[in-house]
Order: structure tokens, then C-alpha cells, then sequence
């Protein structure tokens, strides 16, 4: 649990991975731990039980957000541009092996978007992959 409360909040999107939600999700995840820290500061100090810490606090949520913000336009800058629609997609990494498999005629490439990865992100269309490895078999 603790690595997940870290990997949420630092907003390191090397530490994420995008199998089980898609992209759009894991951006929509990313800005909402970063609201959250504003909403928190928000509910603090309406407490009043910080007193003087507050201002202290505000500074420090400014720093992060501002390091976030920065992490996130360094990251965008440097990866490769053809993933970027990535970001906005609702796809997972499962769904994007079974739709390469699907589409692909060749049968290498329709054996490296399923074989090298989890049988639970294929085991919807096991029964499809069964039966085109037992067409294929003899080849």
C-alpha cells in the first residue's frame, strides 16, 4: 500500500503502468491526487488547527504542484510523439493486445501482441487464440 500512496502522489508517470486503466484515466488519476492536495491544505485550514504551519503548507503544495507541472512537460517533450494520443485514450494494455491481434495478419505479429504478455490481459478471446495457434501450428 505504501508504494501506491507514493506512486500516486509523486506523479512520476514512469512509476505508473497503463494494463489495467487507460491512459485518459491514469492522466485523470494523476490531476486528481494533485487537486486532492488543494482540497486537503483547504479542509486544514478551516480547521484552524495548523495556525501558522498554513502558510508554510500552501508553499510547499505550490513547489510540488509547480514540480509536477514541470515533470509533466519534460515528460512530453521527450517521449517519442506517436505515443502521445496515448495519454487521451481509454484503452488498456490489454485491450490494445487483443485489437493488434485482431487486426495483424501477419502471424508473428499477432503471436508478439499476445504471448509475451499476461494470459489475464488475453483471456477473453483464449478460445479465438487457441484455435488460430492450432491453424498455425503446423506452419
Amino acid at each position: 500500500i505504501g508504494i501506491k500512496v507514493v506512486t500516486d502522489f509523486i506523479n512520476v508517470v514512469q512509476f505508473r503502468h497503463p494494463n489495467e486503466v487507460g491512459g485518459a484515466q491514469l492522466v485523470f488519476g494523476q490531476l486528481t491526487s494533485v487537486a486532492t492536495l488543494f482540497i486537503a491544505l483547504h479542509l486544514a485550514e478551516a480547521s484552524e488547527k495548523l495556525g501558522k504551519e498554513m502558510s508554510r503548507l500552501w508553499f510547499i503544495s505550490y513547489i510540488l504542484t509547480a514540480a509536477a507541472l514541470f515533470s509533466y512537460i519534460v515528460f512530453f517533450t521527450n517521449i517519442n510523439k506517436g505515443y502521445t494520443h496515448t495519454f487521451f485514450s481509454f484503452e488498456t494494455g490489454g485491450q490494445m493486445n487483443i485489437r493488434t491481434f485482431r487486426e495483424q495478419e501477419d502471424d508473428a505479429a499477432k503471436a508478439a501482441a499476445i504471448f509475451p504478455n499476461n494470459k489475464n490481459q488475453w483471456k477473453s478471446i483464449h478460445e479465438e487464440v487457441k484455435d488460430w495457434v492450432w491453424q498455425n501450428w503446423p506452419k
